[in-house]
């Protein structure tokens, strides 16, 4: 998506075909579907910029997950940058943990973000399947957990493999740990039919977690920091989870991706013209 910082001729170096997609166009959805389209290989691998796999064996480990048949995607494990704060420490030890995972969808009509859960930062998936069930291109992020949604209530089920690791964390300041937060909770609303009391436990159970964790590790300095940070990762949950009642100007300030609230008032600017 016009990178400045070499990519492209990087790539070049190791005989890599790349092809580039405008800033204006990019969504998460989109930029996966064109490499779908554009690959040749039976297995997909999806990866973004700034994850770094562990080991040698890494594409193996991949391959093999997707040798079940009845697996439509799987995704890896995350481990924290050795400069990683507590908080997001515990953050990807709770999210990623070191035992393996199968997800599948029963009969339920009901779908919560833990059954659906997956992560595009290191992921696979059969070319085939992708085709079928491809990204949307609609949405700000979460578009790892649609597709999954689709996969899972396609009969297919999705792994996580713990074994298969990625270095891969972010230390956001406040303001963009609200952004984010904001961006992901207004992705999720028609994706998780979680309700908002179901996540405020959630919420409340994660953070006792977190004080329990933060002790445990005597890094006792950080309590001070968890009630301001999650009441920020609370507050910007709350308001992407109701952000269609915001004056858009609010929603296009309150994200990470301001271009898409642009496209989208232009959107609604044309369909009403």
């Amino acid at each position: 998506s016009e990178s400045t910082d070499n990519t492209r001729d990087v790539l070049a170096k190791y005989g890599a075909h790349v092809t580039s997609i405008s800033q204006q166009n990019f969504t998460h959805g989109y930029s996966r579907n064109v490499g779908v389209r554009k690959a040749q290989h039976p297995v997909i691998v999806f990866m973004s910029q700034d994850a770094l796999p562990v080991g040698t064996h890494w594409l193996r480990g991949i391959a093999e997950s997707l040798s079940d048949p009845t697996v439509g995607a799987m995704y890896v494990r995350q481990v924290s940058r050795p400069d990683a704060t507590p908080l997001e420490i515990y953050f990807h030890e709770t999210l990623y943990p070191p035992r393996s995972t199968r997800y599948q969808l029963s009969g339920d009509h009901a779908v919560s973000l833990d059954k659906i859960f997956f992560s595009n930062v290191c992921s696979a998936a059969r070319r085939e399947v992708c085709l079928q069930y491809p990204f949307d291109e609609n949405l700000i992020m979460s578009e790892d957990q649609a597709f999954a949604k689709a996969l899972l209530q396609a009969g297919y089920q999705t792994v996580y493999n713990a074994d298969v690791q990625v270095v891969h964390s972010h230390h956001y300041d406040l303001k963009t740990l609200f952004r984010r937060n904001f961006d992901s909770a207004y992705s999720l609303r028609g994706i998780s039919s979680d309700s908002g009391s179901h996540t405020m436990q959630q919420a409340l159970s994660y953070i006792s977690g977190e004080v329990r964790y933060v002790i445990a590790q005597r890094q006792l300095r950080w309590l001070a920091a968890i009630p301001p940070y999650e009441m920020t990762r609370i507050a910007g949950r709350l308001m992407g989870r109701y952000a269609d009642a915001l004056p858009m100007r609010w929603r296009t300030q309150l994200s990470l991706h301001r271009g898409f609230w642009t496209h989208k008032a232009a959107q609604g600017k044309a369909a009403q013209e």
